[in-house]
């Protein structure tokens, strides 16, 4: 037990390494590599890349997502890359759900109570500048990611890269208020 410890710390060293490098590749690949989650490998990116939220923000995320035009929504596992490209539908919560309601498109029922943590990632991916929202479990695995749109020339779409950042800004000082108030 102690040895598979030791080596899933070595491993998490070297991606560490790895992503300081250059922070490209497919970061879940390099999670099954290293028998650990999807967040501690968020966690070796460089900090800069990152920033990490409360779960408990999750309701409040998704209605600002509806709201920021055609995204990529993506759910990526060993079995599967799964991409939708098209906007957010408006959900609320009922029978447990957090219900989208897209009519046609992206539709679902999610479970925003097992959301512990929301990463905001700004990293190069296959050579491109991405900017994602990503959700994750308890266990560090990720439910699903959100990435930003790009306009007609591939590059991020600045109206939603603002909406990005002010959402980011907000919800961390969110987080930083309610960690000093129980200081």
């Amino acid at each position: 037990m102690a040895s598979a410890i030791r080596e899933t710390v070595t491993d998490l060293e070297q991606v560490r390494q790895q992503l300081t490098q250059s922070a490209d590749g497919i970061l879940e690949d390099m999670a099954r590599q290293a028998r650990c989650s999807m967040r501690d490998i968020i966690h070796c990116l460089p900090r800069s890349l990152w920033t990490e939220v409360r779960g408990r923000h999750f309701i409040n995320v998704m209605h600002a997502l509806s709201d920021w035009g055609d995204l990529v929504t993506v759910i990526h596992n060993q079995d599967v890359i799964l991409e939708f490209k098209g906007p957010i539908p408006r959900g609320k919560t009922g029978h447990g759900f957090f219900n989208l309601h897209g009519g046609t498109g992206l539709s679902g029922h999610l479970r925003p109570e097992r959301c512990a943590h929301i990463v905001f990632v700004r990293r190069p991916f296959m050579g491109m500048e991405t900017a994602s929202i990503q959700f994750f479990n308890e266990t560090g695995e990720c439910m699903f990611k959100v990435f930003l749109g790009r306009d007609e020339q591939r590059q991020l779409r600045q109206d939603q890269l603002d909406l990005f950042e002010r959402l980011q800004k907000a919800l961390l000082h969110l987080d930083q208020a309610d960690q000093g108030a129980c200081a």
